[in-house]
């Protein structure tokens, strides 16, 4: 039988170069030393890796780092612990940096730790050594020159009482602005700081959004001194070609072969597949039921006026729930994510407290969907409800598809309803159709609360001179968790 690996022939090997690079222009390299001297401890790096290391290590004329802020997000098992190990070592031993490695997991900093705590027993660089701690969350490695590399796992205090020249932070998807804000003071004293995070595309249930805001300020051009390497297909490949592989695994015909990823191929979810293994940050996007650059177009940032509707959807398995609010922006209707959080317990409170502050026109809830079950008793009588049968749902997921493709809709950008619109699909229900939850893997309650709080707007009347309303700066009513 001829083995997948025999298509390399083909497709060669994966990609050396990323599909998305952005690295500003820089005076002198050093990328070049830090490879040899990681070859001359045993790590020889592939080109690809070397290619990253030349993004980070680009040097201004006065010496400082040409990026202060570098991204690099790869599919897993390709090897990016290989390029941090070639940077730290580089950093420790030559520059003497002090450097703070933060993964989202224990284990995780620990087996970095390892594998950094082997170069120093060659003799040369066991000479450097001063101190090697191994005490479990406080392991480090410090030098006679000043370098330190310290290890630990990310939470809201971890960069007290630290000070480094290099932060960084692997497993970046998991990382949220709480723990990340903790870690940048750690730079505050630094001459030439750098921080690096890395990782793969932020799943619906990660909290991602500084990684995520990395990779747009890089899109966008924002940011002058930040490195941003992506090897990723595009969301419009085909998910089962092999030169689609090959774009976004680098270490595809060296520690991966088509025949791994083939096996993965047929065991995984299409989404899954698409972020896990071909780095996509859309997931399936090209799958959606709606145009997403239409989607995108339709973002603004405007705050409407009352008349307010809520509504509120959970998970099947009960462990998300997500609030949605519409108001109207002139004659369009603007949906907004109040709240999307893990669990079930914060939901009645919530919608209590916004009933108070915000005086709906509508608290809406699909009487057949999980989010039902939250409703009985004491808790139905604190809120004033409006419950829609399956008739209604059809024609609210109906009515919320027409908005987007008649443009007769506003959003606000946020993350959770993104990726929950870009994982749309749709079932059938009776001669309508409703939103399906059960071949997706992106959490959808962000968007099917949308749906339903437009719905609810819909029902109620709209301002009597929508042409007198102008747009201002948006006032921030809705925070998404």
């Amino acid at each position: 039988m001829k083995s997948l690996d025999d298509e390399l022939n083909v497709v060669s090997i994966g990609s050396q170069r990323p599909r998305l690079s952005l690295v500003p222009d820089f005076y002198d390299n050093a990328f070049e030393e830090a490879v040899d001297l990681a070859a001359a401890y045993g790590l020889v790096l592939d080109e690809w890796q070397s290619n990253v290391l030349e993004g980070w290590l680009g040097e201004t004329e006065d010496g400082t780092w040409a990026c202060a802020l570098c991204g690099l997000s790869v599919p897993r098992q390709n090897g990016k612990g290989g390029a941090l190990e070639a940077r730290e070592l580089y950093g420790a031993v030559v520059l003497g940096e002090r450097i703070l490695h933060t993964a989202h997991e224990l284990k995780t900093a620990k087996d970095h730790f390892r594998r950094m705590q082997v170069f120093f027993e060659h003799e040369d660089l066991k000479k450097l050594v001063k101190k090697i701690v191994n005490t479990n969350g406080e392991e480090a490695i410090w030098l006679t020159n000043g370098g330190v590399i310290r290890f630990v796992a990310r939470s809201k205090s971890s960069g007290r009482g630290f000070s480094a020249d290099l932060l960084v932070c692997d497993e970046a998807q998991e990382m949220d602005d709480d723990k990340f804000e903790a870690l940048v003071p750690v730079l505050a004293t630094a001459d030439s700081p750098q921080t690096i995070l890395t990782g793969t595309p932020p799943r619906p249930n990660m909290n991602g959004g500084v990684f995520e805001r990395f990779r747009k300020s890089a899109l966008d051009e924002k940011a002058e001194r930040l490195c941003w390497l992506e090897w990723s297909a595009d969301r419009n490949d085909n998910l089962d070609d092999y030169e689609t592989w090959a774009k976004a695994n680098p270490a595809l015909g060296y520690r991966l072969s088509l025949d791994k990823i083939q096996d993965e191929r047929n065991a995984m979810h299409e989404d899954g597949f698409a972020s896990e293994r071909l780095g996509m940050w859309a997931t399936a996007a090209s799958n959606s039921v709606f145009d997403l650059e239409l989607w995108a177009n339709l973002e603004t940032d405007v705050d409407p006026d009352a008349p307010y509707a809520l509504a509120v959807d959970v998970s099947p398995l009960r462990d998300r729930a997500s609030i949605a609010v519409a108001a109207y922006v002139g004659n369009k209707v603007m949906v907004q994510i109040a709240q999307s959080k893990k669990g079930t317990g914060w939901v009645v409170e919530e919608l209590v407290r916004m009933q108070t502050a915000w005086k709906p026109c509508a608290i809406v809830v699909d009487d057949g969907s999980p989010a039902a079950s939250l409703f009985t008793g004491a808790s139905a009588k604190r809120l004033r409800l409006t419950k829609i049968q399956t008739r209604a749902v059809g024609q609210a997921c109906g009515a919320f598809y027409d908005l987007v493709q008649n443009e007769q809709l506003f959003h606000a950008g946020q993350q959770a309803l993104n990726t929950a619109v870009a994982s749309a699909r749709t079932r059938p229900l009776g001669d309508a159709f409703a939103w399906h939850r059960k071949s997706v893997e992106a959490d959808i309650t962000p968007l099917v609360a949308a749906t339903l709080a437009a719905y609810g707007l819909t029902l109620k009347r709209k301002p009597k001179d929508p042409s007198a309303k102008k747009e201002r700066p948006r006032k921030n009513v809705a925070v998404v968790y």
